[in-house]
């Protein structure tokens, strides 16, 4: 049996008597309650200012070792009520042994095993990542919700770290304990308007990086244009670890490698659009990392489609024209105000 690591600030909603899983808020006094994980007595705290919750003493330790605020309390036994009330078969704060974790809500929906973490407080990507493919190794889907902290705070890391896949959408789930209800925030990978001012800021990115004679080494010092397509950026989520203009600028110099009118199935082209550079992938933790990237690389490549860059026939892409640069800044910034226009 694990010896316990929680000290005072460990809170739970579930204990065990006579080998009966106990919900805090059916709980009386004066019961012989422990934790499901290391079989050690809890204490049973009620009060009209907080939520009823079980404990261990001070100094006790145990393999779950997260303190939990109001929020997450609150929030863990509305999901788990509301679960039931759909009609499925659901479960508050189980033990899993394999794992050494424990997870919020356990679902069980049509012979599918589901896990629902709610999440208030930080966590890294590494213990992200190690909660989700943990659950994943022995066959249990897992949502993240997310509480009030991340909703006031929510910023592209947090967005790549627990964007999920919800009705075939991309999209970040939170939890709104006042309504009782969980909210979608949904995103797309899609075209982003062309604009002057986004070509004035990639060029001042490439200079901050001392990136441009490295990407275009015919062009010193501004005197000449990058090719438009170089600018005409993707958003929704952001999926490399650079930024985008220095990624689509080395995808342009590639492309000029490559004699016209070479053809590439489609897969032979996505690999050489992730390969391109030893471009930095974000990692996603909660989807198939290679799903949205393929998904950006796709919004891409309608782009180069658009600029008569390449053609399809079916589902091969020929190389009928090079990107071109520009003989001076002038001239780029009047094709992109004719394009705008």
């Amino acid at each position: 049996m694990p010896s316990c690591i929680y000290g005072e600030a460990e809170k739970l909603l579930v204990a065990k008597l006579n080998d009966q899983f106990i919900n805090a808020f059916d709980a009386c006094q004066g019961k012989n309650y422990c934790c499901p994980a290391c079989g050690e007595h809890l204490v049973l705290k009620q009060g009209q200012s907080k939520i009823a919750h079980f404990a261990h003493q001070v100094n006790s330790g145990c393999v779950l070792r997260e303190g939990e605020s109001y929020e997450h309390l609150l929030g863990k036994q509305q999901i788990f009520e509301w679960a039931r009330k759909k009609g499925w078969q659901a479960e508050l704060e189980v033990y899993i042994p394999q794992l050494e974790q424990r997870a919020d809500v356990l679902l069980r929906i049509g012979g599918q095993r589901i896990v629902i973490e709610f999440q208030c407080s930080p966590l890294s990507l590494t213990a992200l990542q190690k909660r989700t493919f943990g659950y994943q190794s022995i066959g249990i889907k897992c949502y993240w919700f997310l509480g009030s902290p991340y909703k006031r705070k929510l910023n592209q890391r947090q967005t790549q770290k627990f964007v999920q896949i919800v009705n075939r959408q991309y999209t970040i789930i939170f939890w709104d304990i006042k309504a009782k209800i969980f909210r979608l925030v949904k995103l797309a990978i899609k075209e982003k308007p062309l604009s002057l001012k986004g070509v004035t800021r990639d060029y001042r990115i490439l200079h901050r990086l001392s990136l441009l004679q490295e990407i275009n080494p015919c062009v010193k010092k501004f005197t000449g244009g990058l090719p438009v397509i170089c600018h005409q950026k993707i958003w929704g989520i952001q999926v490399t670890n650079h930024p985008e203009i220095y990624w689509r600028c080395l995808v342009v110099k590639r492309l000029n490698e490559i004699p016209l009118f070479t053809s590439f199935s489609l897969n032979s082209w996505l690999y050489l659009l992730k390969e391109v550079g030893l471009t930095e992938w974000v990692k996603f933790p909660c989807l198939p990392s290679s799903r949205i990237i393929n998904d950006y690389l796709k919004v891409f490549t309608k782009q180069l489609l658009k600029s008569g860059i390449i053609m399809m026939d079916g589902q091969t892409i020929i190389l009928i024209r090079h990107p071109s640069y520009h003989r001076s800044l002038m001239n780029q910034y009047q094709e992109i105000q004719r394009l705008i226009q």
